[in-house]
């Protein structure tokens, strides 16, 4: 069995605080993942479901309007049917669920669709080898894809499944997708489909209830002012339950300002150390930040691997502190981040 892409996840930590002079880090919290979501256009969004029966499930959306101040909403979900929320955001900073336990896939999901009504091909899959689970789109469609933009099925075989697109056609082929997990039904060549901006909050291998963007409301100092360092912890996690990732690294793959965001690796696996508020730097334990732009890597310390385990696998949780440079005066900037795990498997 060898490791997909898709078992490959980064959560969040037990303290991700966005108010000063309080604690960060501690342990992973693996009912949290890091989420960078931008929306195409500033727009209202949907909240929706996979399941019929979710109906007295909330879902909190947390972001920036048009004009920068940070909103907030919850609707209560309709099953299957998205609702619609009347705030409209700019980009999406964080959410969470909350109410009756979720039974399926929940999503919010931008008003307007970056794909709607369109139709699969065939050559949709589950996942084998070390192919993770694919969706084929109709001719065309794959060229424009964004990692991290939500599918929701929406009739024909296997209709209001919600997954996450991991892959984009360069690696899969002409218009092949992989998603983030195992179809539930495999879309076929009757599957119509609408793709989203927005953040799931999947059901499966362990169900996730928050998703926060790093960071979102940090601001740097006054002109003349003082350089401000800001630090959060993650977690990368591998879980396969049968096969380690080896010879695994820690890539910042993206990172659009050019230098702003650095990382660095915690020196042994489940971490639990804190920091006493996020302007405080972790003193020990952890590797040297990286610096400057991407792409840049770190090992995983030795043995330098991901251990396999049952999702979600609290075993082999490797801490990833981030650390955020604000020069004084340094004005708002609306990038993203990307972070990966790379290694060998078999």
């Amino acid at each position: 069995m060898s490791v997909k892409p898709g078992d490959i996840r980064i959560y969040g930590s037990a303290n991700m605080s966005t108010a000063e002079g309080t604690t960060q880090g501690g342990a992973a919290s693996f009912s949290t993942k890091v989420d960078f979501t931008d929306l195409a256009s500033t727009q209202a969004v949907n909240y929706v479901s996979s399941s019929a029966s979710d109906t007295a499930t909330t879902i909190t959306a947390t972001g920036r309007d048009a004009t920068g101040v940070i909103q907030q909403e919850t609707k209560t979900l309709n099953g299957t049917t998205p609702v619609s929320g009347s705030q409209s955001f700019q980009r999406l900073l964080a959410g969470s669920v909350g109410g009756a336990t979720a039974v399926g896939d929940v999503a919010i999901i931008s008003s307007t669709a970056v794909v709607l009504a369109h139709t699969a091909q065939t050559g949709s899959a589950n996942s084998t080898g070390t192919t993770p689970a694919l969706m084929k789109l109709q001719s065309g469609d794959g060229a424009a894809r964004v990692l991290g933009e939500i599918i929701r099925t929406t009739g024909g075989t296997g209709p209001s499944q919600l997954r996450e697109i991991i892959g984009l056609p360069a690696v899969y082929g002409t218009d092949i997708v992989a998603v983030n997990r195992d179809w539930g039904t495999i879309p076929d060549t009757t599957t119509t489909y609408n793709i989203h901006d927005g953040v799931l909050f999947q059901l499966s291998p362990n169900q996730i209830t928050k998703a926060q963007r790093p960071f979102y409301n940090a601001s740097a100092d006054v002109l003349g002012g003082a350089t401000r360092f800001f630090y959060e912890k993650l977690f990368m996690v591998n879980d396969n339950t049968a096969t380690a990732l080896t010879v695994a690294q820690v890539l910042k793959e993206t990172d659009p300002s050019g230098g702003t965001l650095d990382f660095a690796l915690c020196s042994s696996l489940n971490d639990t150390a804190t920091v006493a508020n996020r302007q405080t730097a972790p003193a020990s334990g952890i590797t040297a930040f990286s610096s400057g732009s991407a792409p840049q890597t770190i090992n995983i310390p030795s043995p330098q691997n991901l251990p396999s385990g049952a999702a979600p696998n609290s075993a082999g949780a490797q801490g990833i502190w981030l650390r955020l440079t604000l020069t004084a005066g340094q004005a708002p900037q609306n990038t993203n981040f990307d972070l990966r795990g790379t290694g060998s498997t078999v």
